[in-house]
């Protein structure tokens, strides 16, 4: 099982980082431009998010087994139909499923594993699960790049399939049937609901610019988001069982803990990790394998730093952590907004490694403060309710630099101008995250967690 939940995971993580640097590739083979193309990332992005709530019902009611092949099945159907796309439509909505399928398969797979292995063992496997968060991130750059100038981009959906079937054989061979129970009722109107405030969202930030604030069909589209958001919000806390626990923001450690994350996820992986790749392709003319070399770089910083910050922790505390990473973040930006064409490559290598630094720093104390003052019952629907907020940051991060580099008509393709804007709306965002930052204590007093569920303590493929 464990190798099942590694694959799972590797599985995830590849396909969230290995898009970024195909984008030139598609838009050039799509005739579309960047705007357009960009639904490519914030689908995938997007119905993650979706689905992510729904995978503990779906356990409950089918088991973890069936639901786990059947989400596997899914995302390897779905990367194959990705790569046989012969339109930009279809590459959308093939991303939309697959994404739908991972947003399954990363929660489905932590619970099959937990389930699977006693207390007394899961210890022993922390430095095994780390694998895949610290692999995705560094292989999917490089290899996405690799495959689009060596072969083709298709075939970089077609690996999936291979990888997803491994998984799917070993939960075949070693996990027996199990059997559902009834489990928490779904409420429909809160699924769709979220489906369509966050979507609209999304449509909002990135066809704004482009098709006019203005514009009756913009006004029509934030109406219905904002009643379908507060829609949402009003059976979420009214609902005895939501779909995300939304009262456990009125814990404040909770709430600003969060919204650091928002910003933090908004700067780094919506914006750093997202910009990057574009800019050295359209401006400066690498290839899609030179840039994936130099993204490959960032989890080696997220790394070092991590292991430095978490052997720091208990003598300086959450805050520093935070603070400083997110303001290192903020500047490191500020630096890359100045690299355009010409910036010899090594001084991108040592943005992006400064960047790991500053985004594992950020993310050892916001982690580790999190869940300090939520009870343990709870703790798993914070869990939920932080990786929900991580896609949809990502998400949101995309379509802000989109707007941006898309806002003066194509411009992006031809001068660096665009991009420094961007990466300086970005630097602000990391900012925000470290103001956020500024209220979470320098000590944390226990708490009802300070025994970890592990739920909460699962890895994620998104945390680099």
């Amino acid at each position: 099982m464990t190798i099942a939940y590694v694959t799972s995971l590797l599985l995830a993580s590849l396909d969230t980082n290995i898009v970024n640097v195909m984008l030139p590739t598609l838009s050039r083979e799509f005739s579309s431009p960047l705007a357009s193309v960009k639904w490519a990332v914030i689908g995938y992005i997007l119905a993650l998010a979706i689905t992510m709530p729904v995978a503990a019902w779906l356990t409950d009611r089918l088991g973890i087994k069936r639901v786990y092949l059947f989400a596997i099945g899914l995302f390897v159907l779905a990367s194959a139909c990705c790569g046989a796309a012969e339109n930009l439509p279809e590459l959308v909505v093939t991303r939309f499923a697959q994404g739908a399928a991972g947003g399954i398969i990363g929660p489905v797979a932590t619970t099959m594993l937990y389930r699977t292995y006693p207390q007394n063992e899961r210890a022993r496997m922390t430095r095994l699960l780390l694998m895949p968060i610290a692999l995705g991130p560094a292989l999917a750059p490089p290899l996405g790049g690799f495959l689009v100038d060596h072969l083709s981009w298709r075939i970089a959906f077609l690996v999936n399939a291979p990888v997803g079937l491994f998984a799917a054989v070993a939960v075949m061979i070693g996990l027996p049937a199990d059997r559902p129970s009834r489990g928490k009722p779904l409420a429909p109107a809160n699924f769709l609901s979220a489906a369509v405030g966050l979507s609209g969202a999304m449509y909002l930030i990135s066809e704004g610019t482009e098709i006019g604030w203005g514009s009756p069909l913009i006004i029509l589209m934030a109406c219905v988001t904002a009643a379908a958001l507060a829609l949402f919000a009003r059976i979420e806390f009214l609902s005895r069982e939501p779909m995300l626990d939304l009262p456990l923001l009125q814990d404040r450690l909770f709430r600003f803990s969060n919204l650091s994350t928002l910003f933090q996820t908004m700067a780094f992986l919506g914006g750093m990790l997202y910009i990057t790749p574009l800019l050295l392709q359209q401006v400066d003319g690498r290839s899609p394998l030179a840039a994936g070399l130099v993204m490959s770089v960032v989890p080696a910083g997220v790394v070092t730093s991590s292991q430095t910050a978490g052997r720091a922790f208990d003598r300086i505390g959450p805050r520093p952590l935070v603070v400083v990473g997110e303001t290192l973040l903020a500047l490191d930006l500020v630096v890359v907004s100045r690299f355009g064409q010409g910036t010899p490559i090594w001084a991108f290598c040592v943005a992006m490694y400064l960047a790991g630094v500053s985004n594992g720093m950020g993310m050892v104390g916001l982690q580790a403060s999190m869940f300090a003052h939520i009870p343990r019952e709870s703790i798993s629907g914070g869990a939920t309710l932080l990786n929900v907020n991580r896609q949809v940051a990502t998400a949101l991060g995309v379509s802000i630099a989109t707007a941006v580099l898309t806002a003066g008509g194509g411009r992006s393709d031809t001068t660096s101008q665009p991009y420094h804007l961007a990466y300086l709306i970005t630097a602000v965002s990391a900012g925000c995250a470290a103001l956020a930052g500024v209220v979470i204590p320098r000590r944390l007093e226990p708490g009802p967690a300070d025994e970890p569920l592990v739920t909460a303590a699962a890895p994620q493929p998104d945390a680099i």
